[in-house]
């Protein structure tokens, strides 16, 4: 959220600034969508037949529709946020890849043994269609496994319910109705997760329901409550995403800012930063280090499939973000600028948190004093997760006090450490 004392002068030339510097960086942020989709198309040549056995890694097993379910949501939102005649010839190119495996026999047999996932497993043949390359034998199959009596027996989670109603709408060609906007009130977009100890799937929750419910930034619908809450709590998915090293959530927290229509706070600008500079080191976003070793004893074509399905989806989420980014309006994702909180502010919660040597380290030390200060409310979140992870209950309430005094507290991650400490006062004061 906002600082208190921020001026609604400050925030235009906030907005001002990013937009200028837009202009230089769009070239930029281009490069990097082409990147993911020659990416994308090696993954379809590689993996778009049989998908991967990765039964000895900690990705696993998947099978081909997945990573040609993620090719066609990035053909989306490429096609719709990046009107470029680069960027065009680049979705042409992986259109034609993607075509032969959209609606093969395999994919055939899977829409109609499983309805109750048609339409997911269905989601390159729909995306396709919006490109125009309609498949009317296709569409049949698929409405009969959506009317099949087994069709609603799967029970999902609200933000998959949203997903559902994204797909079913992009099908029918038909905006969504009420009942749209009644399941989203279920999800993240209309409850706080929580931010101290919520679960991986819990985060994966937050960033895809806003994903499904913009329709990837194409839609701007009225949120179950403000949106400022819900990129506060972004913000806080953002900096544990960083800290733990999950490349892969952190670009998906990042693209709450553009799907929104929202200008980039200093939290969203400085981890944009990161993953971008992290990109630039490695040549792509990686997943992470988990499959190193098994790398290290591939060789051939074994190990380029191995490599592939390990990294492809977090490249694949870098590129979403590039083509949100891009959408007309937005400004510079690198920009930090926001209120003038003391340097010394900035100096003392960075001393307050372990360091690991995570890449945003890095990143903030080279960072210049008016960026690092800007940054004070993204380390205060940083440094309240961190100490609730040790268990140190003074911490805590030291760093409260600290956000208080600085107008930083009306946070959700506040509120619910506050909440916790009341807890914790009436459990010891109990005994």
């Amino acid at each position: 959220m906002q600082h208190p004392q921020e001026s609604k002068v400050a925030l235009d030339h906030r907005r001002d600034v990013g937009l200028a510097l837009d202009l230089d960086f769009r070239p930029d942020l281009r490069r990097r969508l082409r990147l993911a989709m020659r990416i994308a198309a090696r993954t379809v040549q590689f993996l778009g037949e049989d998908g991967f056995d990765g039964s000895d890694l900690p990705e696993g097993n998947f099978a081909a529709e997945k990573p040609l379910a993620e090719t066609a949501m990035l053909l989306h939102i490429a096609g719709r946020h990046a009107p470029h005649p680069g960027i065009r010839h680049a979705i042409d190119a992986l259109l034609a890849e993607l075509l032969p495996h959209a609606r093969s026999q395999q994919m055939h047999w899977d829409v109609a043994r499983y309805p109750s996932v048609c339409l997911q497993l269905a989601t390159p043949h729909i995306i396709l269609s919006t490109f125009g390359h309609p498949d009317d034998a296709f569409d049949t199959l698929l409405a009969q496994s959506w009317s099949a009596s087994a069709r609603p027996g799967h029970e999902v989670v609200p933000y998959r319910e949203l997903e559902i109603g994204w797909l079913l709408s992009l099908w029918l060609d038909d905006p969504p109705g009420p009942d749209f906007a009644q399941v989203a009130r279920k999800t993240a977009l209309g409850n706080a997760i929580d931010l101290l100890n919520c679960t991986r799937e819990d985060a994966y929750a937050h960033t895809h329901a806003v994903m499904y419910f913009t329709d990837f930034g194409n839609w701007q619908p009225r949120l179950p409550r403000p949106r400022e809450e819900f990129l506060d709590e972004s913000a806080a998915v953002l900096a544990r995403a960083l800290v733990v090293e999950d490349y892969n959530l952190a670009a998906e927290a990042l693209m709450a800012w553009p799907l929104l229509s929202s200008a980039w706070s200093p939290a969203a600008a400085f981890g944009f930063r990161v993953v971008a500079s992290l990109e630039d080191k490695v040549g792509f976003l990686p997943a992470g280090r988990s499959a190193a070793s098994q790398l290290l004893r591939l060789s051939g074509h074994d190990k380029t499939r191995c490599a592939l399905a390990t990294s492809y989806h977090t490249a694949y989420v870098m590129g979403m973000l590039c083509a949100v980014a891009l959408k007309t309006g937005m400004a510079s994702p690198f920009a930090i600028a926001g209120p003038c909180y003391p340097d010394t502010l900035a100096a003392d919660l960075y001393a307050r948190i372990p360091k690991t040597g995570a890449h945003w380290e890095e990143v903030f030390e080279r960072l210049e004093a008016n960026e690092q200060a800007a940054l004070a409310p993204f380390l205060l979140d940083v440094a309240l997760m961190q100490a609730s992870r040790r268990s140190d209950a003074a911490e805590m309430a030291d760093l409260l006090h600290v956000a208080v005094t600085h107008g930083m507290a009306n946070t959700t991650l506040c509120a619910q450490a506050a909440e916790f400490l009341a807890r914790l006062g009436a459990l010891v004061g109990g005994r």
